[in-house]
């Protein structure tokens, strides 16, 4: 049966807890396997079959929650925000400012509170009642009870006469995590700011030739072989191939904003952007299958992994949460029962309550993770699999394909000689036309050269070549075997480097000698450099002749190299060597991906091995390996800051406030701090040189 994927807005979470809840009533349904990102507010599906969307939306709600309707999160937080922060300030003034107390002042600070616990804290009132009902305590449990008990005892002390109230702390507490709370959304929708214009920028319309004449006609309707023009300033709709001259903006896909010079025949990606007149395309994907489309699955996919940190976080908080409430309990029982001050004990329980709100642990890793997604899709990496973080703090050595990952895979002529009495130029020539039509990696190479010559009856020769006729002349492009001329061809294949060779011959005589070879890709030197920088090993692994991967390895300063490497042997290498990174792009490369530590591939490799990689480098630039490499290292450096100071604020402070050396407001305060202290850390990495 087919897999269809669905993406929903999620509205109404508050914390991983609930993402985790609504994750649970969605997997209940037959055929529906669902992941809920609380970081993106996303429920992702993968759906078996046809399902009916009331049904996926029923249980959302089943669960407290709703599927959103494109009301922004910031919007209905706004007015809760001013409110709350105006009302709670005027309660605290006149409830802690002895020169404006005057008699019955306590009730103008019970009027300005009472806003404050109705419909300011309502958020974390619904979310408590949510949880209770399916038996879970979460961190709005903890700011409901605490800023509720504070305004119910205050009402208890107003009727029995007492002129101690706690209104403001009821006031406060709530309105200073809704602060938190905001500063936290809008983090997180800046966060993905740089994602969603990824997404978002293949047009709508596109510009479609039908039978001559221009047809604007909705971007989704294009298909492979379409021919389209795109007006300057316009974006390209989907990938395909030149048929004019084009200056172009690739910006969307590498993150250089120099404009690149292509001329027909070159190919051009969806999302990149017209600069210079009208430009005419034939079409090779349709928007949905183009390499913008694939890298937005792979952004998707990046969001989507559930990670071992974000579970473990889950797990402490539902352990950490009700074990919270009952030192609460305890704290105010010794107070009460063996000190005998009931006041001193309500205000340790409720200061237990509120400085133990585990917020801070609930973002620690999410918050990383979304900062780290959005500066890698910038640079054109993408995290397929967060957990993969972890690993790379460990990381000692990069292992390299060649052929597709630090050479481009593209065979090109690099020396041409005549024989036998013949120039190169005319050898050459001969050979394109030999070679013209053909698919071949080195047919391709060799028919770039222009020629007006013409081949018929071409053949190919298995283990041999190709031969054609060319005016009346059986013409070979061939490997290097025995000619009249020997002794000439072999002077030339002594100078010849470590490169692939053809002999292109006619009448049993060797006439020229054609090198062909793939070149580095520009930056792999500097790569491999910085790697160096870095304290990492480097190995090549390549199925390429010895003196080929070498010259290689030579250029690039890779000290460690193994040759005519099967992919079974760089398997065994792999599983014979611990915590490295394996860089490839070939189908060949697959189970060396999987085996790895961590694998990373290159973005125009083939999708097997995108698929078995847990970061893929979507412009194939060698720079961007060590710059994945150091981004998993201070992502996951980032996210161990985010826990330790979750918890060690909470290590420190609960044993204080039951103590009652600390006041439940201030409490309230310092534990939003802790919040906003760990939305400002993540938002570091934005600044660490990324």
């Amino acid at each position: 049966m087919a897999s269809n994927l669905l993406e929903l807005d999620i509205e109404g979470m508050t914390c991983t807890a609930c993402a985790r809840r609504v994750e649970k009533n969605l997997n209940k349904l037959d055929g529906v396997s669902a992941y809920v990102d609380f970081a993106s507010e996303k429920a992702h599906l993968q759906l078996a079959g046809e399902i009916d969307l009331d049904v996926l939306k029923q249980a959302v709600e089943s669960a407290g929650y709703r599927v959103g309707e494109g009301k922004q999160e910031l919007q209905t937080l706004k007015p809760r925000l001013i409110i709350g922060l105006v009302l709670s300030a005027l309660a605290m003034v006149f409830a802690m400012v002895p020169g404006l107390y005057f008699e019955g002042s306590h009730y103008l600070v019970w009027a300005l509170a009472t806003p404050v616990i109705f419909y300011v804290a309502y958020p974390f009132h619904a979310a408590a009642i949510k949880n209770l009902r399916h038996g879970d305590t979460t961190m709005d449990t903890l700011v409901s009870l605490g800023s509720s008990v504070a305004y119910l005892y205050s009402i208890y002390l107003v009727f029995t006469g007492s002129m101690h109230h706690y209104f403001e702390v009821s006031a406060v507490v709530p309105s200073v995590v809704l602060l938190g709370r905001f500063i936290e959304v809008r983090a997180r929708r800046s966060a993905t700011d740089s994602v969603r214009a990824l997404l978002s920028a293949i047009p709508d319309q596109a510009t479609k030739v039908v039978a001559g004449k221009n047809q604007i006609v909705p971007t989704h309707t294009l298909r492979p072989g379409d021919t389209v023009v795109v007006a300057a300033g316009e974006r390209i709709p989907a990938d395909g191939i030149l048929r004019s001259t084009a200056s172009i903006d690739n910006s969307t896909l590498t993150g250089e904003s120099l404009p690149v010079e292509l001329v027909p025949g070159d190919k051009v990606s969806a999302g990149a952007t017209s600069l210079a007149g009208a430009i005419t395309i034939e079409l090779t994907s349709s928007a949905g299958t183009s390499r913008l489309s694939r890298i937005a699955d792979l952004v998707r996919e990046a969001t989507a992994q559930k990670t071992e940190l974000g579970s473990l976080t889950d797990k402490i908080s539902s352990i950490f949460v009700p074990s919270v409430i009952v030192i609460s309990v305890i704290t105010y029982l010794a107070w009460a029962l063996i000190v005998g001050d009931t006041v001193r004990a309500f205000e340790a329980a409720v200061a237990v309550l509120v400085i133990a709100c585990p917020c801070a642990l609930g973002i620690a890793v999410p918050m990383s993770l979304v900062v780290a997604t959005s500066l890698g899709t910038k640079k054109s990496v993408v995290i397929r699999n967060p957990d993969s973080l972890r690993q790379l703090a460990k990381i000692q050595r990069v292992v390299f394909d060649k052929t597709g990952t630090l050479t481009d895979g593209k065979l090109q002529i690099v020396r041409a000689v005549g024989l036998g009495g013949v120039t190169a130029k005319e050898a050459l020539e001969k050979a394109a036309a030999v070679e013209a039509g053909s698919k071949h990696p080195i047919a391709m190479a060799l028919s770039a050269t222009k020629t007006k010559l013409s081949a018929t009856n071409i053949q190919e020769h298995p283990g041999r070549g190709v031969s054609g006729v060319i005016d009346g002349t059986l013409v070979f492009v061939e490997r290097p075997t025995t000619f009249e001329n020997q002794h000439e061809l072999d002077a030339e294949l002594a100078k010849a480097g470590a490169n692939t060779l053809v002999v292109v011959s006619w009448e049993g005589w060797a006439h020229g000698l054609i090198e062909l070879s793939d070149q580095p890709r520009q930056g792999a030197q500097a790569a491999v450099a910085r790697l160096a920088e870095l304290g990492l090993g480097t190995t090549m692994l390549s199925g390429d002749n010895e003196r080929r991967v070498a010259e290689i390895a030579e250029q690039l300063g890779i000290q460690d190299f193994v040759s005519e490497a099967s992919p079974e042997a760089k398997l065994e290498y792999l599983r014979q060597h611990q915590n490295v990174v394996m860089v490839g792009d070939g189908i060949n490369d697959v189970a060396a991906l999987s085996t790895a530590d961590i694998g990373i591939a290159m973005g125009s490799g083939a999708q097997a091995a995108q698929a078995a990689s847990a970061i893929t480098v979507l412009d194939d630039d060698p720079a961007r390996i060590p710059y994945a490499i150091e981004l998993g290292k201070k992502t996951y450096r980032n996210i161990l800051q985010n826990l330790g100071w979750a918890f060690g604020y909470n290590a420190l402070l609960i044993p204080v406030a039951a103590l009652g050396l600390l006041n439940p407001m201030l409490a309230g305060v310092a534990m939003a701090f802790s919040s906003v202290s760990v939305v400002a850390n993540a938002q570091r990495l934005r600044w660490q040189n990324l």
